[in-house]
């Protein structure tokens, strides 16, 4: 490998690196939407109940890929201030379904309207790049997302 492709692929991989610290530090802090505070995992959770109501703990677990007792302490939370509902399955008891309660669904909303403008903003933002271009990155993106799914997969095999 040359030198100067060494040192791209180096800034690539630091370049990711920040990108990765800045999301996770956004991540971490609160946000205001309409007139309620919250954090974005509480966020996502809302807008997957949202989207997809009647969900279990265990499959909204699996779609924002964090463990079922990690969703289950974020439900309780979202429970407690009053924006999600727990409902027993009548096919299956032992089931609860989650569905979100009318303050849940404002704050869905509200989450909704904010992520509109935050896209709005970032498509301003890419607005000097051709359509080539963000195609260009958009490849790359893919692959080298591909390459952390591999990474992730080797690791949960090895780790469980």
């Amino acid at each position: 490998m040359s030198k100067k492709r060494e040192e791209l692929l180096e800034q690539i991989w630091a370049a990711q690196d920040t990108a990765y610290d800045l999301m996770s530090e956004y991540d971490s802090l609160p946000h205001s939407y309409g007139e309620n505070v919250l954090y974005q995992a509480e966020a996502h959770l809302i807008d997957r109940i949202a989207l997809h109501p009647g969900v279990t703990v265990t499959d909204l677990a699996n779609m924002v890929r964090k463990t079922p007792s990690a969703c289950s302490q974020l439900v309780r939370r979202l429970r407690d201030k009053g924006w999600v509902e727990q409902v027993r399955n009548t096919a299956n008891n032992r089931q609860v379904m989650l569905r979100l309660t009318p303050a849940g669904e404002h704050v869905y909303r509200d989450h909704a309207a904010f992520d509109k403008q935050c896209q709005a903003l970032t498509f301003r933002r890419l607005e000097g790049f051709t359509e080539a271009e963000l195609a260009t990155y958009l490849s790359i993106q893919r692959r080298i997302n591909e390459a952390y799914a591999d990474d992730v997969r080797r690791s949960r095999e090895y780790f469980t």
